[in-house]
């Protein structure tokens, strides 16, 4: 993998650049991945936990470092502004594929027709209608209790279970 980095350090032409800034920065490319790597692969583990996923962040970095080495002044922070913003992109995108796909509960196949039916429909309503109808009906928890559970008024709870209750009709109807 270094050999790839020594390449595209070439290509790029920093390989022949001098000397970076006061603070110790590495004087080319390839001084700068054996410095870096590493430390960066470790910092996008810790953020997006997952050794896969860092890499490739770590990678794109070092990408987009190169193909601007001679126009950074400090292309160590740079480097670790990348990582941190992919590091930050990934997780902006893991946050939305779990809104659009939330995780599915698993039905029984053999159970019984109307309780299939009934999960089905509770899975179309929004999650706290959802969820408000599970704690008042399957767990019997008076609302004081559910509101402190969905972090909400009691009002909102009773609220919240007639809107679920008239959707779920309206569905199984």
């Amino acid at each position: 993998m270094l050999g790839v980095w020594r390449i595209v350090a070439h290509v790029s032409g920093s390989d022949t650049a001098s000397s970076r800034s006061a603070e110790g920065a590495p004087a080319d490319f390839s001084a700068l991945f054996e410095a870096e790597r590493r430390p960066m692969v470790r910092l996008a583990v810790l953020l997006v936990d997952s050794r896969a996923v860092a890499e490739e962040i770590v990678q794109d970095a070092f990408a987009a470092v190169a193909t601007r080495w001679n126009d950074l002044e400090r292309p160590g922070a740079y480097l670790r502004t990348s990582v941190v913003n992919g590091c930050r992109m990934t997780l902006r995108h893991r946050e939305a594929q779990r809104r659009l796909d939330p995780p599915q509960v698993m039905m029984p196949v053999d159970g019984p027709a109307e309780l299939v039916e009934l999960h089905g429909a509770l899975l179309n309503l929004p999650e706290r209608q959802r969820v408000v109808l599970v704690l008042r009906y399957f767990h019997d928890l008076p609302d004081g209790e559910i509101a402190e559970l969905v972090e909400c008024r009691p009002a909102t709870v009773r609220s919240l279970a007639s809107r679920g209750l008239r959707r779920l009709r309206k569905e199984l109807a």
